[in-house]
């Protein structure tokens, strides 16, 4: 969430912004919330070490990675951040993927989310987009891919809100 945020200002800046670049940037800022509240809500849960392992790199450990590639140790250096996205879209798309992936798995084999739970639908979609964007080099397609994960991501976001607290 550090290296997102105090890159966020770069990310921003006009001329070189690239709107789809900056989206997914914001997109994993939320991301990284719902992460911090899923693991929030797991906590008078039975933990061992798979569940704290899987917990540990599977949501925090990954999304540092997907950060770290989106946004560089020093990103006043990026000129233009189309150029740079294209330069990272493969390592953003298959991190991304792999934490869906993950995400899936741990699901129902760790948490007991129902494979019919509606949560598993927006990873089914978070699939399909990032490997849409891993085979399509084409601006647009990125652009659309962006939207639509922002649309998963909210939708994601009013799921967590909805969700039954249990204290």
């Amino acid at each position: 969430m550090t290296r997102l945020l105090g890159g966020l200002r770069w990310v921003l800046s006009a001329p070189r912004m690239y709107w789809v670049h900056a989206l997914y940037v914001i997109n994993l800022i939320v991301l990284t919330s719902l992460v911090w509240w899923g693991l929030w809500y797991q906590r008078d849960s039975d933990w061992n070490y798979l569940t704290f392992a899987y917990n540990l790199f599977i949501g925090p450990g990954v999304l540092y990675y997907i950060g770290v590639v989106l946004v560089p140790e020093v990103p006043r250096r990026v000129r233009n951040w189309r150029d740079y996205f294209e330069n990272v879209r493969r390592l953003f798309y298959s991190a991304l993927l792999g934490l869906v992936i993950a995400t899936f798995i741990g699901g129902l084999l760790i948490t007991g989310t129902p494979l019919l739970h509606p949560s598993q639908a927006l990873i089914l979609l978070a699939a399909i987009l990032a490997v849409t964007g891993l085979l399509s080099t084409r601006h647009a397609v990125h652009g659309t891919l962006a939207v639509a994960m922002t649309i998963v991501v909210g939708c994601s976001v009013v799921l967590a809100a909805l969700a039954p607290y249990s204290e």
